[in-house]
């Protein structure tokens, strides 16, 4: 694929980029000569030409060029870990191509794992390639998106997962404080990815009270309850707020999940009638009466605004989580509950909902300042640092971020001094 027609460049840098993108080692060689213009300065004129600052070594790696890549590094000695304007180096561009053989060829020429910009996101992605593993890299590593175990589960690659995998990654590897690449691969709904972890042995109880079955049960994964029961998940194993999987599940009216836990699930005491109807009436009129259960997602998020304001945090706390029941993909639910923590002065647990937030929300630099705060709070300046700077990256002109990074770095070299 030839790169973008860039109208701020001249047709013969055009043709070059062309010709890179083509693998045309001939029309290439004689564009550069011409822009050389007999200077003796080759390299110079090739690595000038650039679109969005991806020269000729970016095109020739996105589409598997690799003669042209090999003319490029060892005859021309361009710069083989050159960065775009995001960031994205020639082995980037390889690793997203799936040119197996050019992103060997790159990295036996000195082309590096991790590029300084936009790290985690860049470490996440290299990972996820079978050859990158073979040359070395860390399977276990971890970056602000978590492990690459939990990257390619959030991303449901059940192609990646396997690799990865197969090359022995730790697949109860926590982040987060409870957050395993199952319980990732559960709230994706990732049926595939989480077949994958359990057959590699991944930790069925989960850890603390949000188990992989109350995952299940609260994002409504009726055709994932078959595996996990057999893998051996425990039915009676309550939420924080003391709910069983099969309350959660007659609470939301799922009828077939309900029939489904009811056989596994130790009966409830207070529930008489101890059947499928029976369980649903029970919990249905144990809330019947509550209105916090009968108000939508944006509602709820918007009460818990409110309550935010007012400053009642704990209120506001159980109104975020009550939205998450619901709608537990919407990042922005996770950054404003991870505010109320810190009001509270319950750091990781802020730190937590800001890395689920980053997850959700890679993009948002507001996740990155939830994170940046949270680590703030928790005296890790280091990483506080390094959160506002990937926030400044996304949004240079943040001045949240920005104050942010000042007083982070402030603090960074008090703690050194002490």
């Amino acid at each position: 694929m030839a790169p973008p027609h860039a109208c701020n460049t001249g047709a013969t840098q055009r043709l070059l980029l062309h010709a890179a993108a083509d693998g045309d080692l001939r029309l290439f060689k004689r564009i550069a000569s011409r822009l050389d213009g007999g200077e003796g300065r080759l390299k110079e004129a090739v690595e000038a030409v650039k679109y969005r600052g991806a020269g000729a070594l970016h095109q020739a790696a996105r589409n598997g060029r690799t003669a042209m890549c090999v003319y490029l590094v060892e005859e021309l000695q361009v710069d083989i870990n050159a960065a775009n304007e995001s960031g994205a180096t020639p082995l980037i561009y390889a690793v997203l191509g799936g040119i197996v053989d050019t992103v060997s060829y790159l990295l036996d020429h000195g082309a590096i794992l991790i590029s300084p910009m936009n790290k985690g996101l860049l470490l996440s992605i290299l990972q996820l390639n079978k050859v990158l593993l073979v040359k070395g890299a860390d399977v276990d590593s971890s970056s602000d998106c978590g492990t690459p175990l939990h990257v390619a589960a959030v991303k449901s690659h059940d192609g990646c997962m396997k690799i990865l995998l197969d090359h022995h990654a730790d697949c109860n590897k926590v982040f987060s404080t409870f957050y395993t690449p199952l319980i990732v691969a559960l709230m994706v709904r990732s049926l595939k990815c989480v077949k994958l972890l359990i057959k590699a042995g991944a930790d069925i109880k989960g850890a603390g009270t949000f188990t992989p079955l109350i995952a299940a049960a609260t994002e409504g994964l009726t055709d994932f309850y078959k595996c996990l029961l057999e893998a051996g998940a425990d039915p009676n194993v309550p939420d924080e707020f003391g709910r069983l999987p099969i309350e959660i599940a007659a609470l939301q009216n799922r009828r077939k999940d309900v029939e489904i836990l009811l056989p596994v699930t130790s009966r409830i005491p207070s529930v008489y009638d101890w059947s499928v109807d029976g369980i649903i009436t029970y919990v249905n009129k144990n809330v019947q009466d509550d209105p916090m259960y009968k108000i939508r997602p944006a509602d709820l998020k918007l009460e818990g605004s409110r309550a935010y304001k007012r400053e009642d945090y704990l209120a506001a706390t159980k109104l975020y989580t009550m939205a998450m029941n619901l709608e537990s993909e919407d990042g922005t639910l996770y950054s404003n509950r991870s505010i109320c923590w810190l009001k509270m002065g319950e750091g990781m647990k802020a730190l937590t909902d800001a890395h689920l937030c980053r997850m959700l929300c890679p993009d948002w630099p507001k996740a990155c300042y939830r994170e940046g705060a949270a680590h703030m709070f928790l005296k890790d300046y280091d990483k506080a640092c390094d959160a506002f700077l990937d926030g400044l990256k996304l949004d240079p002109a943040n001045m949240e971020i920005e104050n942010g990074l000042r007083e982070a770095f402030k603090s960074l070299k008090k703690s050194r001094a002490a």
